[in-house]
């Protein structure tokens, strides 16, 4: 969490009956593409009475659970800083700066300061969107998110006036390098991966094909071929008397009749 203080103190007379004063505030809610900046969670007051600040839809607006792990943000003197980037010996570092009159989407809170007497302060709780800075800030080294507040006060004597009511506090991220953004797979990868697989799908043809894989066998081939040749009947005839001239006579009867004697 990150919590903004904001100290009032009034060196005059106190405002309960003179009229009363408001804290507004340009709150940098949201960058340009809607993705969340700073969501404030919660608002406190102390010397004060009982705060009630608009838009009240704009305090934590998706009911998310307050965590206690808090870090106060201390704005750091614009000298010291362009002391630092003048004299240093290191290469110009990545940076940007968030403002809501640029490229951030600010919302304007109201803070009545009713029964403000001599001092109060003002606490507001927000949360730092750390998927928003993953997202579109991993680039940069660091970033300036820059915040307005400023005083007017209503009432009815025109006496009373408020000079140099306006202030700017200025909280630096440093967005973490720990996370790799995923942005999709290099279109050449994929080229390369397409390439690479149909060269081994050829190359896996050409060795079937070399081992004979893809030769279909015949059917012809696995049944015996007999040739038909047709013998005319004189032929037939001729060859029939050759077989009998060539059978010998045989030496025992094979038929015989009872009338029939043998000596």
């Amino acid at each position: 969490l990150i919590e903004y203080e904001f100290r009032v103190i009034n060196l005059g007379k106190p405002l309960k009956n003179l009229g009363t004063a408001t804290l507004n505030i340009q709150w940098p809610k949201e960058i340009s593409n809607g993705k969340w900046l700073l969501y404030l969670m919660k608002v406190e007051s102390k010397g004060l009475e009982q705060i009630v600040c608009e838009p009240h839809n704009e305090i934590n607006y998706l009911k998310l659970k307050e965590s206690h792990n808090s870090r106060k943000k201390r704005e750091l003197p614009e000298k010291q800083i362009d002391d630092s980037r003048k004299f240093s010996l290191f290469p110009e570092r990545k940076y940007q700066t968030l403002n809501c009159s640029v490229n951030v989407r600010c919302v304007n809170i109201r803070c009545p300061l009713r029964g403000l007497d001599s001092k109060a302060s003002l606490v507001l709780r927000s949360r730092l969107w750390n998927s928003t800075f993953l997202e579109e800030y991993s680039k940069l080294n660091y970033l300036d998110i820059l915040l307005r507040a400023s005083i007017d006060v209503t009432a009815a004597a025109q006496n009373i006036k408020l000079p140099h009511a306006g202030t700017q506090v200025r909280v630096t991220v440093f967005p973490s390098k720990t996370v790799a953004q995923y942005s999709g797979v290099a279109w050449w990868i994929i080229l390369l991966a397409v390439l690479a697989g149909i060269l081994m799908l050829a190359l896996l043809v050409f060795l079937l094909w070399k081992c004979g894989f893809f030769k279909r066998s015949r059917y012809d081939d696995s049944i015996p071929r007999y040739h038909a040749v047709r013998i005319r009947k004189e032929e037939r005839e001729i060859k029939d008397e050759k077989h009998m001239d060539n059978l010998e006579k045989k030496q025992w009867i094979t038929k015989w009749n009872e009338n029939e004697s043998y000596s």
